[in-house]
């Protein structure tokens, strides 16, 4: 198993030798939600064992959050990532990161696991329920029928 930080800064890094800029907080959690989810799709397994939160702008990993206010992102973060988390890695980034992150945020919002973290908080509330793994499997059942592919 991976650890999301990890992850995170493989994302970090190639988003940057991909489009020249500093990928933004908000992408960045939407990005971490679709990897999980490929993961599920692909593996049937969670890519990281780190726990998502439905915030009112989409799912959230708290350590993600806090490494973005440190000023230099993922600096200190070490550790490499599989060849597998690398791969899954880089399909979202082709899928997804030309997209703005009010575009995956708005994304985001349609997905089951995060309405159920968000039943009984107000529009404007970022509440602190996990998003359930076994909803977050149902995402990824719902996006390998929209995509046409059957995974066995």
């Amino acid at each position: 198993m991976e650890q999301a930080l990890s992850v995170a800064k493989v994302f970090y890094d190639s988003y940057y030798d991909c489009f020249h800029e500093y990928m933004d907080e908000m992408k960045m959690h939407k990005l971490m939600y679709l990897v999980q989810r490929e993961a599920l799709m692909t593996r049937k397994d969670v890519l990281f064992s780190e726990k998502f939160y439905g915030w009112k702008f989409g799912p959230v990993l708290k350590s993600v959050r806090e490494e973005y206010h440190k000023g230099k992102p993922f600096s200190h973060v070490s550790g490499d990532v599989s060849s597998t988390a690398k791969s899954l890695v880089k399909s979202v980034l082709d899928r997804y990161g030309a997209e703005s992150s009010w575009s995956l945020s708005r994304m985001s919002h349609g997905e089951f696991s995060w309405k159920c973290a968000r039943k009984g908080l107000r529009p404007d509330e970022n509440g602190d329920v996990p998003l359930d793994v076994n909803a977050m499997r149902m995402d990824a059942a719902r996006e390998l029928a929209a995509r046409g592919t059957v995974n066995t």
